[in-house]
């Protein structure tokens, strides 16, 4: 390798690296699995999930204890940011089993091993997400009737969850890390910034799809929310979670997570995160 391409290599690297940056708010849909419950030795089922729409989706049931040990009455649904597929989720599933849930995660349309869907990076989020997410709800009431159904979620999985969440009288509680507020914001705020304007859906239910107009107009039915937001979020702020909270103040908290941006919440301090999501448990327990 020449002098040259030795100075150029990292420059490369580095530019490569921003340009990726610009683009986490798009989809990225992988269809293999990295890692299994399996690998980590947890009890689970694997099951399929079908939506109104005539959609499979790939998911798991991972249990806190033994499969016969009903103990346990309550249960979370996680919904992913859109980026490779659910088993992203599954350090976050662990701290949930830690804490007596049922935890049931899915794969949208498009992801790891659920139905074909054309899934773009071009795109933030498709409206059949929420369908996938309303499925996934009426499976676990359906099946499993004796369970309480909270929802987790973070990025577009946070924006889904509040939004299917007040819409669904099935859902008590619901923790959306990172949720957007309304597509608008999110499409300005990245095209300033990026220079890119990310695709959003057309013709949808605003009341279902976006979290502020889903607050507004129903959701009267849970019991809590929390809202979890880096303090150095600029696609996705604070005073976006301000506003959220003024929808439903009476049982809204939100946890600003010190000193990140949105994408290291979780990874900054796993033990502080958790701390956090078992207080407000603890704060709005039945």
């Amino acid at each position: 390798m020449n002098l040259l391409k030795k100075l150029f290599l990292p420059v490369a690297i580095l530019l490569t690296t921003v340009l990726n940056g610009q683009q986490t708010i798009g989809l990225n849909a992988q269809r293999t699995y990295d890692i299994t419950p399996a690998d980590y030795g947890l009890i689970f089922d694997t099951i399929r999930i079908a939506t109104d729409d005539g959609a499979s989706l790939f998911a798991w049931h991972l249990y806190p204890g033994e499969k016969n040990d009903k103990s346990s009455k309550k249960s979370v649904i996680i919904s992913h940011d859109g980026n490779v597929n659910m088993a992203n989720g599954l350090e976050q599933a662990g701290k949930f089993l830690g804490l007596g849930f049922h935890v049931f995660m899915y794969d949208y349309r498009g992801f790891g091993k659920s139905s074909d869907f054309n899934v773009s990076s071009k795109f933030f989020i498709y409206q059949q997400f929420a369908t996938d997410l309303t499925a996934a709800v009426e499976y676990v009431k359906k099946y499993h009737a004796l369970l309480s159904v909270d929802l987790y979620g973070w990025g577009i999985g946070g924006g889904l969850s509040l939004g299917v969440g007040a819409n669904n009288l099935k859902v008590h509680r619901v923790i959306a890390d990172n949720p957007y507020s309304t597509f608008e914001t999110v499409q300005n705020r990245y095209e300033q910034k990026s220079g890119t304007r990310i695709m959003m859906p057309i013709g949808y239910n605003v009341s279902l799809l976006e979290p502020k107009m889903a607050l507004i107009d129903k959701g009267d039915h849970l019991r809590a929310i929390l809202l979890i937001i880096g303090e150095q979020g600029n696609i996705m702020t604070y005073a976006d979670m301000l506003e959220l909270q003024a929808m439903k103040k009476k049982v809204t908290t939100i946890y600003t997570v010190k000193g990140v941006d949105n994408d290291k919440n979780f990874s900054s301090n796993r033990d502080e995160y958790f701390k956090q999501i078992k207080a407000f448990y603890e704060k709005s327990a039945d």
